[in-house]
């Protein structure tokens, strides 16, 4: 038998070429954003061209990969998204769990192609796990960065206002910083922490596992209890008045549970396209109202997290007795900057120019 070496033939860049390390310039904090933004505008071929310009200088970026394949997915590209879903899961995705629900691959889940796939690596995994024994956790003392602003005129020791700003699932603080640029005079320090597990190049989570599992549950408790020190981390390093918590999607999701926590602790909590996680929520957290306001923003376009989150976390919310508020904001998943600047108005920490 005669065995043929298999080549992948790649194009050799000229190293003569003026142009040959254009793709240097490429910025992927940049391309992940626009590829987030198309995708929520449901413009799979632009997020999918974003998604591969970031992996052109980031080829080890398993989520950018899954993204990818996702993006193929609600093209109807059967071929495209089995290569890059198993591209995806070479490069270290490991998330099978997501890939097997995932509703971006319904339009061909029962393609002979695509379900061969995960069929395999449902297999793998299994005899993975059987061979590596039983996996089990347990927590330990870890250290992140935060990114940290001050208002114009910041004068110590006068006491300020801080805003706890908590990015979303594939975020960091450098991206999640970026806000602060577009909020009218801002006059509080705003604070960005970085979440504990890192999912990418500069992207990280604030939980481990599926959603609603137990190591979700755990996950969602450990973020809970690293905001509440690094609120008391912030109050011995600076002048700190009130304290307000605002999230975006995971964010949001974490900035509620926290508030509902401690809500003593904070002036306001401001969830963006977040949820209330009821089913790892004590009952006497719902209960225990409190003068804290809380400030959900949605959007009824909302894409990434339903509208109908909102709706029922308001309910159950002012039926406790809490000061809540729906504020109805525009666009699929993201951050309505116009009406997050209302809201920060209203409270107090920022003024029209």
């Amino acid at each position: 038998m005669i065995f043929l070496a298999a080549v992948v033939l790649l194009s050799t860049p000229d190293p003569m070429d003026i142009h040959a390390g254009d793709f240097l310039d490429l910025n992927p904090g940049e391309a992940l954003n626009s590829a987030a933004e198309a995708y929520h505008l449901e413009d799979w071929h632009t997020a999918a061209t974003e998604y591969l310009n970031v992996l052109e200088i980031d080829p080890g970026n398993s989520t950018a990969i899954y993204n990818l394949a996702c993006c193929y997915g609600l093209m109807g590209e059967d071929e495209l998204t089995t290569l890059y879903l198993k591209r995806a899961f070479n490069a270290g995705f490991d998330n099978l769990e997501l890939a097997n629900l995932d509703s971006d691959f319904n339009a061909i889940r029962e393609l002979p192609g695509f379900s061969f796939l995960l069929d395999s690596l449902n297999t793998a995994s299994a005899e993975q796990s059987s061979r590596l024994g039983e996996l089990h956790w347990f927590d330990t003392i870890e250290s992140f960065y935060y990114r940290v602003q001050f208002p114009e005129g910041f004068n110590p020791p006068t006491e300020v206002p801080v805003l706890i700003g908590l990015h979303g699932y594939g975020s960091s603080p450098d991206n999640f910083m970026r806000i602060w640029e577009l909020i009218d005079n801002p006059n509080f320090i705003y604070v960005v922490p970085q979440a504990p597990y890192p999912i990418g190049e500069d992207a990280f989570s604030w939980y481990r596992g599926t959603h609603g599992t137990e190591e979700w549950g755990h996950s969602l408790l450990l973020a809970g209890n690293y905001v509440l020190a690094l609120v008391e981390q912030i109050k011995l390093e600076y002048p700190v008045s009130d304290v307000f918590i605002f999230g975006f999607s995971q964010g949001g999701c974490l900035a509620l549970y926290t508030g509902l926590s401690e809500p003593d602790l904070f002036k306001a909590v401001i969830p963006a396209s977040g949820w209330l996680a009821e089913d790892f929520i004590q009952s006497d957290w719902i209960t225990s109202a409190s003068a804290m306001q809380i400030e959900l923003m949605h959007s009824p376009d909302d894409r990434g997290v339903p509208f109908e989150a909102a709706e029922k976390a308001e309910v159950l919310l002012r039926g406790n007795g809490w000061n809540v508020e729906l504020h109805h904001t525009s666009g699929a998943h993201m951050i309505d900057i116009e009406e997050l600047n209302q809201i920060l108005s209203d409270l107090g920490l920022a003024s029209s120019r």
